[in-house]
Protein backbone atom coordinates (compact mmCIF):
# COMPACT_ATOMS: atom_id res chain seq x y z
CA UNK A 1 0.00 0.00 0.00
CA UNK A 2 1.20 3.42 -1.05
CA UNK A 3 -0.50 6.70 -0.48
CA UNK A 4 -0.63 10.14 -2.72
CA UNK A 5 -1.27 13.15 -1.03
CA UNK A 6 -1.86 16.09 -2.83
CA UNK A 7 -3.36 19.86 -3.02
CA UNK A 8 -3.46 23.44 -3.57
CA UNK A 9 -3.82 22.27 -6.69
CA UNK A 10 -5.30 25.74 -7.91
CA UNK A 11 -6.55 24.81 -11.55
CA UNK A 12 -3.43 23.78 -12.57
CA UNK A 13 -4.24 21.19 -15.15
CA UNK A 14 -0.44 20.84 -16.10
CA UNK A 15 0.54 20.23 -12.98
CA UNK A 16 -1.79 18.31 -11.56
CA UNK A 17 -1.32 15.76 -14.79
CA UNK A 18 1.92 15.88 -14.74
CA UNK A 19 1.60 14.28 -10.48
CA UNK A 20 -0.53 11.85 -11.24
CA UNK A 21 1.83 10.62 -13.92
CA UNK A 22 4.08 10.27 -11.85
CA UNK A 23 2.51 8.53 -9.01
CA UNK A 24 1.30 5.82 -11.44
CA UNK A 25 5.17 5.49 -11.97
CA UNK A 26 5.81 5.39 -8.15
CA UNK A 27 3.18 2.13 -8.13
CA UNK A 28 0.64 4.89 -5.60
CA UNK A 29 -2.18 2.79 -4.64
CA UNK A 30 -4.96 5.29 -3.09
CA UNK A 31 -5.01 9.13 -2.91
CA UNK A 32 -6.41 11.64 -0.76
CA UNK A 33 -6.69 15.50 -1.20
CA UNK A 34 -5.89 18.37 1.10
CA UNK A 35 -8.28 20.92 -0.55
CA UNK A 36 -7.95 23.57 -2.81
CA UNK A 37 -8.86 22.09 -6.38
CA UNK A 38 -9.66 25.44 -7.69
CA UNK A 39 -8.23 29.33 -7.71
CA UNK A 40 -5.52 31.05 -9.09
CA UNK A 41 -5.28 29.06 -12.29
CA UNK A 42 -6.54 28.49 -15.70
CA UNK A 43 -8.12 25.30 -15.72
CA UNK A 44 -10.53 25.02 -12.38
CA UNK A 45 -13.04 22.86 -14.00
CA UNK A 46 -10.97 20.21 -15.82
CA UNK A 47 -8.72 19.64 -12.68
CA UNK A 48 -12.32 19.65 -10.41
CA UNK A 49 -13.24 16.98 -12.83
CA UNK A 50 -10.18 14.92 -12.21
CA UNK A 51 -10.10 15.22 -8.60
CA UNK A 52 -13.71 14.32 -8.24
CA UNK A 53 -13.76 11.17 -10.28
CA UNK A 54 -10.74 9.94 -8.49
CA UNK A 55 -11.01 7.09 -5.48
CA UNK A 56 -10.22 9.10 -2.71
CA UNK A 57 -9.72 7.63 0.68
CA UNK A 58 -10.15 11.99 2.23
CA UNK A 59 -10.88 14.95 0.64
CA UNK A 60 -11.18 18.39 2.66
CA UNK A 61 -12.03 21.57 1.33
CA UNK A 62 -10.22 24.16 1.09
CA UNK A 63 -10.20 28.21 1.40
CA UNK A 64 -10.79 29.08 -2.76
CA UNK A 65 -12.88 25.57 -2.45
CA UNK A 66 -15.13 27.45 -0.24
CA UNK A 67 -15.42 30.76 -1.35
CA UNK A 68 -15.74 29.85 -4.71
CA UNK A 69 -18.64 27.88 -3.67
CA UNK A 70 -20.26 30.51 -1.82
CA UNK A 71 -21.26 34.27 -1.29
CA UNK A 72 -19.21 34.50 1.56
CA UNK A 73 -16.80 38.40 1.39
CA UNK A 74 -13.92 38.31 -0.27
CA UNK A 75 -12.29 41.00 1.72
CA UNK A 76 -9.91 39.11 3.52
CA UNK A 77 -8.43 38.21 -0.51
CA UNK A 78 -6.06 39.88 -1.59
CA UNK A 79 -6.63 41.59 -5.57
CA UNK A 80 -5.46 38.96 -7.19
CA UNK A 81 -7.04 36.27 -5.45
CA UNK A 82 -10.56 37.85 -5.20
CA UNK A 83 -10.14 38.33 -8.76
CA UNK A 84 -9.50 34.70 -9.71
CA UNK A 85 -12.28 33.60 -6.98
CA UNK A 86 -14.54 35.55 -9.57
CA UNK A 87 -13.56 34.22 -12.48
CA UNK A 88 -13.45 30.92 -11.45
CA UNK A 89 -17.05 31.41 -10.52
CA UNK A 90 -18.53 31.97 -13.76
CA UNK A 91 -16.52 28.61 -15.25
CA UNK A 92 -18.12 26.01 -12.90
CA UNK A 93 -21.38 24.66 -12.94
CA UNK A 94 -24.14 24.44 -9.82
CA UNK A 95 -23.26 20.78 -9.54
CA UNK A 96 -19.54 21.92 -9.39
CA UNK A 97 -20.24 24.35 -6.73
CA UNK A 98 -22.49 21.78 -4.81
CA UNK A 99 -19.69 19.50 -4.78
CA UNK A 100 -17.57 21.95 -3.54
CA UNK A 101 -19.69 23.30 -0.83
CA UNK A 102 -20.45 19.56 0.54
CA UNK A 103 -16.56 19.07 1.17
CA UNK A 104 -15.73 18.61 4.88
CA UNK A 105 -13.30 20.94 7.00
CA UNK A 106 -11.29 18.08 8.34
CA UNK A 107 -11.47 14.18 7.97
CA UNK A 108 -10.03 11.25 9.82
CA UNK A 109 -9.57 8.20 7.46
CA UNK A 110 -8.98 4.70 9.02
CA UNK A 111 -8.28 1.58 6.66
CA UNK A 112 -8.71 -1.16 9.15
CA UNK A 113 -7.26 -3.86 7.04
CA UNK A 114 -3.77 -1.97 6.37
CA UNK A 115 -4.27 -0.06 10.65
CA UNK A 116 -3.86 2.94 8.60
CA UNK A 117 -5.25 6.07 10.67
CA UNK A 118 -4.34 9.74 9.53
CA UNK A 119 -6.22 12.98 9.38
CA UNK A 120 -6.78 15.95 6.68
CA UNK A 121 -7.27 19.51 6.63
CA UNK A 122 -6.47 22.39 4.95
CA UNK A 123 -5.61 24.91 7.36
CA UNK A 124 -5.34 24.62 10.49
CA UNK A 125 -7.38 21.57 12.89
CA UNK A 126 -8.55 24.01 15.98
CA UNK A 127 -10.29 26.46 13.37
CA UNK A 128 -10.22 24.68 10.04
CA UNK A 129 -13.00 27.36 8.89
CA UNK A 130 -10.40 30.31 9.84
CA UNK A 131 -8.42 29.75 7.56
CA UNK A 132 -4.86 30.39 9.60
CA UNK A 133 -1.83 29.21 8.43
CA UNK A 134 0.88 27.00 10.31
CA UNK A 135 4.60 28.35 9.83
CA UNK A 136 6.32 27.74 12.74
CA UNK A 137 6.33 24.59 16.00
CA UNK A 138 4.40 27.39 17.92
CA UNK A 139 1.50 27.62 15.59
CA UNK A 140 1.83 23.82 15.14
CA UNK A 141 1.18 23.04 18.87
CA UNK A 142 -2.19 24.65 18.63
CA UNK A 143 -3.48 23.05 15.49
CA UNK A 144 -1.59 19.29 17.08
CA UNK A 145 -3.51 19.79 20.54
CA UNK A 146 -6.96 19.36 18.43
CA UNK A 147 -4.66 15.79 16.31
CA UNK A 148 -6.47 13.09 17.54
CA UNK A 149 -4.86 10.88 14.71
CA UNK A 150 -0.88 10.13 14.78
CA UNK A 151 -0.27 11.51 11.73
CA UNK A 152 -2.19 14.69 9.83
CA UNK A 153 -1.82 16.49 6.32
CA UNK A 154 -2.47 19.62 5.65
CA UNK A 155 -1.70 22.22 3.18
CA UNK A 156 -2.74 26.48 2.34
CA UNK A 157 0.67 27.93 2.74
CA UNK A 158 1.82 26.09 -0.21
CA UNK A 159 4.81 25.17 1.47
CA UNK A 160 6.62 21.81 2.26
CA UNK A 161 6.92 21.30 5.97
CA UNK A 162 6.60 19.23 9.10
CA UNK A 163 6.66 19.02 12.85
CA UNK A 164 7.12 16.18 15.28
CA UNK A 165 5.94 16.10 18.62
CA UNK A 166 6.79 13.58 21.47
CA UNK A 167 8.26 15.50 24.32
CA UNK A 168 8.65 18.74 22.48
CA UNK A 169 7.78 20.31 18.97
CA UNK A 170 10.25 20.30 16.22
CA UNK A 171 9.38 20.97 12.92
CA UNK A 172 10.68 22.70 9.41
CA UNK A 173 11.38 21.53 5.61
CA UNK A 174 11.74 17.84 4.98
CA UNK A 175 12.63 15.34 2.13
CA UNK A 176 11.79 11.95 4.06
CA UNK A 177 10.39 11.62 7.82
CA UNK A 178 10.70 7.88 9.29
CA UNK A 179 7.87 7.75 11.36
CA UNK A 180 8.33 6.79 15.25
CA UNK A 181 5.86 5.00 17.79
CA UNK A 182 4.41 7.75 19.91
CA UNK A 183 5.21 10.88 18.30
CA UNK A 184 2.75 12.94 16.65
CA UNK A 185 3.52 14.01 13.01
CA UNK A 186 1.99 17.22 11.20
CA UNK A 187 2.52 17.16 7.53
CA UNK A 188 2.67 20.06 4.94
CA UNK A 189 2.48 18.15 1.72
CA UNK A 190 3.34 21.39 -0.60
CA UNK A 191 1.04 22.47 -3.35
CA UNK A 192 0.67 21.02 -7.08
CA UNK A 193 0.13 24.23 -8.63
CA UNK A 194 1.31 27.03 -7.13
CA UNK A 195 4.36 26.20 -4.91
CA UNK A 196 5.82 28.96 -3.21
CA UNK A 197 8.96 27.70 -1.60
CA UNK A 198 11.08 28.97 -4.39
CA UNK A 199 10.93 25.66 -6.12
CA UNK A 200 8.44 25.80 -9.06
CA UNK A 201 7.89 22.38 -9.21
CA UNK A 202 4.43 20.99 -8.43
CA UNK A 203 5.42 19.12 -4.81
CA UNK A 204 3.02 16.24 -3.41
CA UNK A 205 3.67 13.22 -0.90
CA UNK A 206 3.60 9.60 -0.40
CA UNK A 207 2.90 7.72 2.44
CA UNK A 208 4.29 3.72 3.20
CA UNK A 209 2.30 3.08 5.97
CA UNK A 210 3.99 -0.86 6.13
CA UNK A 211 7.76 0.85 6.10
CA UNK A 212 6.53 3.99 8.25
CA UNK A 213 7.62 6.54 5.57
CA UNK A 214 6.42 10.08 4.25
CA UNK A 215 8.42 11.15 1.39
CA UNK A 216 8.28 14.35 -0.48
CA UNK A 217 8.38 14.38 -4.48
CA UNK A 218 8.79 17.28 -6.61
CA UNK A 219 7.90 17.17 -10.13
CA UNK A 220 8.22 19.56 -13.42
CA UNK A 221 5.52 20.50 -15.87
CA UNK A 222 5.27 22.61 -18.37
CA UNK A 223 4.92 25.79 -16.79
CA UNK A 224 4.72 28.06 -19.66
CA UNK A 225 1.81 26.24 -20.95
CA UNK A 226 -0.05 27.22 -17.71
CA UNK A 227 1.66 30.81 -18.13
CA UNK A 228 -0.37 31.43 -21.51
CA UNK A 229 -4.00 30.03 -20.42
CA UNK A 230 -3.80 32.25 -17.08
CA UNK A 231 -2.76 34.98 -20.13
CA UNK A 232 -5.71 34.23 -22.15
CA UNK A 233 -8.06 33.82 -19.54
CA UNK A 234 -7.41 37.46 -18.53
CA UNK A 235 -6.05 36.84 -14.49
CA UNK A 236 -3.81 38.97 -13.19
CA UNK A 237 -0.23 38.48 -14.91
CA UNK A 238 1.67 38.03 -11.72
CA UNK A 239 -0.48 34.79 -11.53
CA UNK A 240 0.73 33.88 -14.13
CA UNK A 241 5.01 35.25 -13.47
CA UNK A 242 5.19 33.33 -10.37
CA UNK A 243 4.77 30.12 -11.21
CA UNK A 244 8.30 30.03 -12.87
CA UNK A 245 10.08 31.15 -9.25
CA UNK A 246 7.54 29.26 -6.86
CA UNK A 247 6.36 32.24 -4.74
Amino acid sequence: MKIAIFGDIHGNLEALKAVLQETWRLGVTHYACIGDVVGYNANPKECLDIVRNMEMLGIVKGNHDAYTSSDEDLSSFNAQAAQAVEWTKRQLSEADMDWLRKLPLKQHCYIQKYHVRFSLVHATLDNPDKWGYIFDRFMAETSMQYQWTPLCFFGHTHTPLAFDKSDLTIGGTYDEIKLMPNHKYLVNVGSVGQPRDRDPRAGFVTYDPEERIVQLHRVAYDIEACQKKIVAAGLPIRLSERLAVGR
